[in-house]
């Protein structure tokens, strides 16, 4: 019985050790490196459409409060002209 069990102690140590070296290795893959940039890449693409989108909306206000203005003066011109 004692064989057994410490059998499995050894093969479940073996185990680990192994995964351990497997995601040493795997972490300087070529293909794990190429995740993590492209991580990075998605991190910064999406602050910067957050950023782009904060813009666009600013833009829109400006533009919707130009043209409320300018339909604003063009009415005060048609009660001038009347």
């Amino acid at each position: 019985m004692r064989g057994v069990i410490t059998l499995l102690l050894i093969l479940t140590f073996s185990a680990c050790s192994h995964r351990g070296r497997r995601e040493d290795s795997d972490r300087n893959s070529a293909a794990f490196k190429v995740g993590e940039a492209a991580h990075e890449i998605a991190k910064h693409a999406e602050k910067t459409a957050a950023e782009a989108e904060r813009e666009l909306k600013e833009s829109a206000r400006r533009a919707s409060e130009g043209w409320k203005e300018k339909e604003k003066e063009d009415r005060e011109k048609a009660r001038e002209g009347r």
